[in-house]
C-alpha cells in the first residue's frame, strides 16, 4: 500500500485522479479487472468528479473495472447492534 499524503482535499483529488487511469490501464491492458475500493462520504467526491470527466473523454475506461464501496470508522471503535 502507498500512502500519499497532501495539503488539502483537492490535490488528494487531482493526484488520485491522475493515478487511476494509470493503475487500471495496467490491469485492463494484460485483460484483468481491476478492482476499485470507493470511499463513501464527501471526502472523494472530487475524484470522482474528474474520474467521470476523464470517462467522458475518452482517457479512461471502467469497462473492465469491479467497484465496491466501504465505509470508514477509524477510531469509531466497536459498533454494537
Amino acid at each position: 500500500m502507498k500512502l500519499i499524503s497532501e495539503d488539502d482535499a483537492t490535490q488528494v483529488a487531482d493526484f488520485a485522479a491522475r493515478y487511476e487511469p494509470r493503475t487500471i490501464s495496467e490491469a485492463t491492458d494484460k485483460g484483468k479487472y481491476f478492482v476499485l475500493g470507493l470511499p463513501t462520504g464527501s471526502t472523494p467526491l472530487g475524484m470522482y468528479k474528474k474520474l467521470i470527466e476523464f470517462d467522458k473523454a475518452g482517457v479512461i475506461s471502467f469497462e473492465m473495472v469491479k467497484t465496491f464501496n466501504m465505509d470508514e470508522y477509524v477510531g469509531k471503535g466497536t459498533m454494537k447492534s
